[in-house]
């Protein structure tokens, strides 16, 4: 279900689409702890919770004085959950809103003014903001079973629909580059699913799902795993609806400043993973590609 959440910026209210489903996290935790809280901090739970959506709108004060808490109290409170403050709890509140509004709202709410080299700066920052991110929440034990798992695949396949089918091309491409046998699941003279019948049990499939999540890639997932196939799904978040048939899934950043989907953080994951197994076999590689780009000179031309 879809709310409309004023938030207040510089003394003007902004109007903001978001997902309610998906910005209760936090609220959760909080719900979770009611019995373990004292008299009066069950009083401050029950209040933040009721009045979850508003809650950037409020001050300290105003709380303290409709709950009939001291400042001191709430402040304790939001320790708890590992906030060094009020304000930092109601900016957490704020990005779990922000970060879940519809692009295409956000979109609108952009700044009118990025003539030049504004437009520019703005999305770098966003995609290394994006990469950052991974870096920083990527699990290192899942990203090496990914690496492995790639790595000791007879075959690698590739799904996507929309701009997920970017992301599966993108890695037909470069990890054939390193010699590792991929190709994209497309209709050609079999369907999707006839091919995946096809597909071993020491192959991998990889599916890239992002919002708007396409029916057909769930539905793809669901028949791999019943096949028994090893399935690692890419998406924007780890409990996306691929993530029941997935053997595992890598959570994506892709905010964009454009309505769509970021392709940044995917582009450095792949290219990871591909250097990775590059290495480990890099003479042999090396003599390999030395071998094909001479059989294949005749074809380029050379300026």
């Amino acid at each position: 279900m879809n709310y409309t959440i004023f938030l207040q910026k510089g003394g003007n209210y902004s109007i903001y689409w978001y997902n309610m489903a998906m910005t209760q996290e936090l609220r959760n935790e909080i719900s979770a702890k009611l019995e373990q809280f004292s008299r009066i901090q069950k009083k401050l739970a029950v209040f933040l919770i009721q009045y979850w959506n508003e809650i950037p709108l409020m001050s300290i004060e105003y709380i303290s004085k409709e709950c009939g808490v001291s400042t001191a109290t709430i402040i304790r409170f939001v320790r708890r959950f590992g906030f060094r403050g009020f304000y930092d709890f109601k900016d957490k509140i704020k990005e779990e809103i922000k970060s879940n509004i519809n692009p295409v709202e956000r979109f609108r709410l952009l700044k009118s003014d990025l003539s030049g080299r504004k437009s520019l700066v703005k999305v770098a920052k966003q995609d290394v903001k994006n990469i950052n991110k991974l870096l920083g929440t990527i699990e290192e034990a899942k990203f090496r079973q990914f690496v492995e798992m790639v790595d000791k695949a007879n075959r690698v396949f590739a799904f996507g629909v929309s701009v997920s089918s970017i992301f599966a091309r993108m890695i037909t491409y470069i990890f054939n580059q390193i010699q590792k046998e991929t190709h994209f699941l497309d209709e050609g003279s079999m369907t999707v699913e006839e091919k995946l019948l096809t597909v071993q049990k020491n192959d991998v499939v990889i599916l890239s799902s992002f919002p708007p999540y396409s029916r057909s890639t769930i539905e793809y997932a669901q028949l791999a795993h019943e096949e028994e196939l090893q399935v690692v799904g890419i998406s924007d978040n780890e409990y996306s609806p691929i993530s029941q048939y997935a053997s595992f899934i890598i959570p994506i950043p892709c905010e964009n400043v454009l309505f769509t989907t970021s392709v940044a953080s995917f582009s450095v994951l792949i290219n990871a993973v591909a250097t990775e197994i590059a290495v480990k076999q890099k003479e042999m590689l090396s003599e390999s590609i030395k071998l094909t780009d001479k059989k294949l000179r005749r074809f380029y031309y050379l300026s």
